[in-house]
């Protein structure tokens, strides 16, 4: 099973972390990102910085690089999302019977067992997969973290969209697609709040077998560039983000209240082990060293 991967040079808050944790699995990985250095609203992004780390953990040349413009002052930044990822889809499904759509902040905790999971949707003629990852909100100290969970702190899946697609696929809405789904969860009953309760569940696995998104885990500035110039960016992510800068001073109260939130801000202290030592130097700041990868096989 030859497996591709893509993904869009303009968050480095957790690049290396994520292409590291699959980068033994693919075969080859297309670089998408904007030649005049802008987000899908227009803003400006630290694409250089991207690339220059991109370069620094590829020691097999896996890395196809592909600049284009993708800030269409014309359409709007979910539009320009979309495109974007559609395009970089389409370079990576030459040769390859799976691609991997993982955005920079998320992190695969077990590839090999994401892999056995992606072989099993093969088997079963899926045409895409879904596979949960633990939405993170605040770090509070030594792999110990503000997640987000179900109304009684219940571990609860996050699916932006499928994770792995088969070459052909037309995205609707940045990752989400009208085709088949193999769907893994947490639990044999559907986690996420966002899907209806009847959602089917194909596999089960354990919460320290699922993505790990580091959505949230950066620091201030870098928080507000994300809202600023992500799919999203339309919205007004004021109240988040104050309520985020709260959540951090008071995580004990933060957890507590869960009960009485909204979905968007009911979370749980939770410790989750770092798998490489990047990732424990990573939480405690954005401008970790960068990580030595291993040399190609």
């Amino acid at each position: 099973m030859r497996i591709n991967a893509y993904i869009m040079a303009a968050d480095p808050a957790w690049i290396e972390a994520s292409v590291l944790s699959y980068y033994d699995l693919v075969q080859q990985i297309v670089v998408s990102y904007d030649a005049a250095g802008l987000s899908w609203s227009g803003t400006p992004l630290p694409v250089d910085q991207c690339l220059a780390r991109l370069r620094r953990i590829d020691p097999c040349g896996k890395m196809r690089f592909y600049p284009g413009l993708f800030a269409r002052p014309e359409c709007n930044p979910m539009q320009n999302d979309t495109h974007q990822r559609q395009c970089a889809l389409d370079l990576a499904a030459e040769g390859a019977d799976w691609v991997l759509q993982l955005d920079t902040d998320e992190v695969l905790a077990d590839p090999v067992h994401f892999v056995d999971c992606l072989k099993e949707a093969q088997r079963r003629g899926f045409s895409a997969m879904e596979y949960p990852a633990r939405w993170l909100y605040r770090a509070l100290g030594e792999d110990l973290y503000l997640e987000r969970c179900s109304r009684f702190w219940r571990t609860a899946g996050g699916f932006p969209g499928p994770v792995a697609v088969r070459p052909g696929t037309r995205l609707r809405n940045a990752r989400q697609c009208d085709v088949p789904l193999f769907r893994v969860d947490f639990r044999s009953s559907n986690t996420d709040p966002w899907h209806c309760k009847n959602a089917p569940v194909h596999r089960v696995v354990s919460p320290r077998q699922g993505i790990v998104h580091y959505s949230w885990i950066r620091e201030e500035k870098e928080l507000l560039r994300k809202t600023s110039s992500w799919g999203h960016s339309k919205e007004n992510w004021s109240p988040e983000i104050r309520h985020w800068l709260w959540a951090g001073r008071h995580p004990l109260l933060a957890s507590l209240a869960t009960p009485f939130m909204s979905i968007t801000r009911r979370m749980r202290i939770a410790r989750i082990p770092s798998p490489s030592p990047f990732h424990a130097a990573a939480t405690k700041s954005s401008t970790a060293p960068h990580v030595q990868p291993m040399p190609c096989q």
